[in-house]
């Protein structure tokens, strides 16, 4: 069996980021929600990039098992740099390789929540720096950041980005950890958002009052290198052919496109 979370009474446990082979991820929707509910997970966000994937049935396992499902999406912003922005909770896809801005602003048209993904990576892409995000918060307030990823990052990374969000506390939005999740069982639970309550509302309500804490929780063994490798070409070539076609990213042609605004 399972290592399961432990938390304590009226405390509840999400992955706030995580994918399925719609893009990039190596499992499915339903694998990711029965591992969610072997390890005690209350809410699974399945935030594939730029699309919003279809979870009909794998919110019906979900409510079978105690596990709500949150539709998302990871949205790749304009290049250069090609941010990336979790949206959470939206009730229609977002159309990729938009201003940062604009995408935020979308999200919100969208009745989302914006969350920076994995801020301060020592990359010129995915990532967010310290100077961009200062600037995207001097117009824009966002509705959460993952203070603790999966991601590489430099050392004194972790000092540096609790710093900022302490100084920038009212723009910063919720303190998020989020496990980026590709693998289902190997390794969902590394990193979670634990709120006060149960289901995907309180978890919404946690991010927008801030009640968020990350929790960094078990540590699997991670997947054979054999997926690894699966994941690493569906990343950097199925995926990316799938933008170029139009599959995703709410180009013409997407079938996500008629249900994109901005």
């Amino acid at each position: 069996m399972p290592e399961r979370i432990r938390l304590g009474a009226g405390l509840s446990a999400a992955e706030a980021h995580s994918h399925t082979l719609a893009s990039d991820g190596m499992v499915t929707a339903v694998e990711l929600v029965r591992a969610a509910a072997a390890i005690g997970l209350s809410v699974i966000c399945i935030t594939d990039h730029d699309t919003l994937s279809p979870l009909e049935e794998a919110t019906e396992v979900g409510a079978e098992l105690g596990v709500e499902v949150v539709a998302g999406e990871e949205v790749t912003c304009a290049f250069p740099p090609g941010i990336h922005v979790v949206a959470l909770f939206i009730d229609r896809a977002i159309r990729m390789h938009m201003p940062l801005e604009d995408t935020v602003d979308a999200i919100h048209d969208a009745g989302g929540l914006a969350v920076v993904a994995h801020p301060f990576m020592p990359t010129w892409f995915a990532s967010i720096t310290e100077g961009r995000l200062r600037r995207l918060l001097e117009t824009r307030a966002i509705d959460g950041i993952e203070v603790r990823h999966t991601a590489p990052v430099l050392p004194g990374t972790w000092r540096r980005l609790d710093e900022f969000c302490a100084a920038h506390r009212e723009r910063v939005g919720a303190l998020v950890a989020a496990g980026d999740s590709h693998f289902g069982v190997h390794d969902l639970g590394r990193l979670v958002s634990v709120y006060p309550g149960s289901g995907a509302g309180d978890l919404r309500r946690a991010i927008e009052e801030r009640t968020t804490s990350p929790l960094r929780a078990l540590d699997p063994a991670g997947p054979p290198l054999s997926l690894r490798l699966g994941q690493q070409r569906r990343s950097l070539i199925e995926l990316n052919l799938k933008r170029w076609r139009g599959v995703v990213g709410g180009r013409p042609g997407s079938p996500s496109a008629g249900a994109v605004r901005r």
